[in-house]
């Protein structure tokens, strides 16, 4: 059975989930989405998606599983549209630094049968200290060798809180299964702070 996985935002988190994907046609298909069409052209240039779909809407009624590699101020208005538009027994799954306001975001917005989870990655090593970024910074062994924060809340499925599992194991990551709060505080310490000093 093929699992159609649409992808929105194709950064350099979003492009790398497609061509870490590339590999396993037999039980993948991939779509991508993104609000710069150009962005979107040059991802499927680069082989990192089957399919470029210029409709939102479309990316998401087609999709058993939908990731948001957005921005934090993207996600409540993506989040949305994913509930307005999802299959029933249909997964939701974020990209973002920050769980615990998503996690809250998707037990308000998502109807019942339609699952949320949260993935935070934590990047290959080999490219912690690259100069590039966005599309330019995408890589299909970007997850190799790294961690995966998996974020599932109580009212998550099963078959959701596996596909999570499974996806963590296809992009070369290893899973790790965390609270939303203690996820926050570490990228808080680890990501958002150093960033502040920097600013």
């Amino acid at each position: 059975m093929t699992i159609q996985i649409s992808v929105i935002g194709l950064g350099q988190i979003g492009t790398s989930i497609g061509l870490a994907l590339k590999n396993h046609a037999e039980i993948v298909q991939r779509t991508g989405f993104d609000r710069d069409p150009e962005i979107a052209r040059q991802a499927e240039h680069q082989g990192a998606f089957d399919r470029i779909t210029n409709s939102l809407v479309q990316a998401i009624r087609e999709a058993d599983l939908v990731i948001l590699a957005l921005p934090m101020d993207q996600i409540r208005e993506a989040l949305q549209v994913v509930a307005m538009n999802l299959n029933t027994g249909g997964v939701v799954m974020d990209t973002g630094p920050v769980k615990e306001i998503v996690a809250t975001w998707a037990k308000e917005l998502l109807p019942k049968e339609r699952y949320y989870s949260g993935l935070t990655p934590v990047i290959n090593p080999t490219y912690l200290y690259t100069a590039e970024s966005g599309l330019e910074a995408a890589h299909a062994d970007l997850f190799k060798g790294g961690m995966m924060a998996i974020v599932t809340p109580s009212n998550a499925s099963p078959e959701a809180v596996k596909l999570a599992a499974d996806l963590t194991r296809i992009l070369g990551a290893t899973a790790l299964f965390i609270d939303p709060l203690e996820i926050d505080s570490l990228m808080a310490a680890t990501h958002l702070l150093p960033q502040i000093i920097a600013a």
